[in-house]
């Protein structure tokens, strides 16, 4: 039995699996994880190893700690990995990309995929059929936009993130709300036109925890489901214990 967690800038989430079957998961604020942790533990105390994504850092030591005797791998290119990158240096490829690349493999092997993350920040990477990482992009995500439109200047509020439905905004409000979303969605389809005329039977996937807000202007993409880093991470655990 094996412990999952996904530790981003602000949820955790815990996975339990067995094999390759998923028994439990949480999510929860990053401050919040201290409870479902010991939670987990006193209902699956035969877990015995575990697999930690950590592109946070604040509270990596204590999490270690408060797992005791179970055994903990951090994803990290140091690990066997069933994909190669082009990626300089490999040890800054980040853990979260890392297991989503690793998901790709698993459930679209010996395909051309393009895999899209959308959370703080908007991850872009490419994996071809023979299982090499070409590369990606990063970008500022939905929440850092709109953070940024206010931070950086002295009169735009602070707005929730809103899809907007318009291409001309007739307010302050909607013009930051049509800038920020059909500024992503010019970006995203720029980088998937671009991957599609160099290569064939391109794979879409979108994935990450704002990726939905774009599921009507990319109705005919793949959606990955919420554990789709989670079974990458599980893969990867499981290929460095065998």
């Amino acid at each position: 039995m094996h412990l999952v967690i996904d530790l981003g800038n602000s949820k955790i989430k815990f996975f339990v699996f067995q094999e390759s079957r998923i028994l439990y998961r949480a999510f929860e604020p990053v401050l919040k994880w201290e409870n479902t942790l010991k939670q987990i533990q006193k209902k699956y105390p035969t877990i015995s190893n575990c697999i930690i994504s950590d592109v946070n850092g604040s509270i990596t030591n204590d999490l270690k700690k408060s797992l005791g005797s179970i055994s903990v791998l951090f994803c990290s290119s140091k690990l066997k990995l069933p994909f190669r990158t082009l990626y300089k240096p490999k040890k800054q490829l980040g853990a979260d990309r890392i297991a989503l690349l690793s998901a790709c493999i698993l459930d679209y092997p010996k395909k051309n995929v393009f895999v899209i993350d959308l959370g703080t920040c908007i991850t872009y990477d490419f994996i071809d059929k023979k299982s090499l990482h070409h590369g990606g992009a990063i970008s500022p995500g939905f929440k850092m936009r709109y953070k940024s439109l206010n931070f950086y200047t002295g009169s735009l509020p602070l707005l929730n993130p809103k899809i907007s439905k318009k291409f001309l905004g007739d307010s302050t409000k909607s013009s930051i709300h049509t800038g920020v979303t059909n500024g992503i969605i010019a970006e995203i389809n720029e980088h998937i036109c671009y991957h599609k005329n160099r290569f064939e039977e391109l794979t879409v996937v979108f994935s990450g925890g704002d990726a939905l807000r774009l599921s009507k202007p990319f109705k005919n993409m793949i959606f990955a489901d919420t554990n789709f880093l989670a079974k990458g991470l599980n893969f990867i655990l499981v290929s460095n214990l065998s």
